[in-house]
């Protein structure tokens, strides 16, 4: 399942913690809007620093963290966007023996790794960021009765070997050996991401009874 497809079957949970957050009551049947992680979103966490809350109950505290979640997820889609576009580039170059244009692909390649760390440093939801080279962490005290504390942990999904390790193209893509490198550390870094995403969503998952509604999803194995 990709991505985007888990990030689709958790749009009721999405749904509900918004409607928490707005004060409304009932079921809204208006369409998602996209959320722009450049700007942020004003449903976001609200606290001053790692693991501080003060929110007005439990079910606000569980909703502003789940749309740190959402957030989080769509920044993550933009970062496999990359991923997509770099591996089509590193095809590219194995169908180019002249250096030159090997060299201009590396060149984009390169930008790419820039535009991931980019994208993982911009994921800041009024300051709660789950994937940049930081070890931010969401974390809830619960209501006696259920699981008493319930935390979202920091997965790091930079570019770099802490994060998902893409081979940086030091020789151009000038050999086969190289860009092959390049291939295989970007389908491990897909992995990664994939995992990352399934992980955050069944974390806010857990969150579901907090908000009022079912569990809207199980864990993935």
């Amino acid at each position: 399942m990709s991505v985007s497809q888990q990030r689709a079957e958790a749009q009721g949970m999405f749904a509900f913690a918004r409607r928490i957050l707005s004060g409304q009551q009932e079921p809204v049947e208006a369409p998602v809007e996209p959320v722009d992680i450049r700007s942020g979103i004003d449903r976001a966490l609200r606290h001053t620093k790692r693991g501080s809350f003060t929110p007005g109950s439990v079910a606000e505290a569980a909703a502003r963290a789940v749309s740190v979640v959402e957030g989080t997820l769509v920044a993550i889609d933009s970062i496999n966007d990359y991923l997509t576009e770099a591996l089509d580039l590193t095809a590219a170059a194995l169908t180019h023996p002249d250096v030159t244009k090997r060299a201009m692909i590396a060149d984009r390649y390169e930008d790419l790794r820039g535009r991931v760390d980019t994208v993982a440093a911009g994921a800041t939801f009024d300051g709660t960021n789950l994937i940049d080279g930081a070890r931010g962490a969401i974390e809830l005290m619960l209501p006696d009765g259920g699981q008493p504390r319930h935390a979202i942990g920091h997965i790091t999904l930079v570019a770099g070997e802490r994060g998902l390790a893409l081979k940086a193209p030091s020789e151009q893509f000038a050999s086969n050996d190289e860009v092959e490198a390049a291939r295989a550390s970007l389908a491990v870094a897909r992995h990664r991401l994939q995992r990352a995403a399934e992980t955050f969503l069944n974390q806010a998952s857990l969150l579901a009874p907090q908000l009022g509604m079912p569990q809207v999803m199980g864990e993935v194995a």
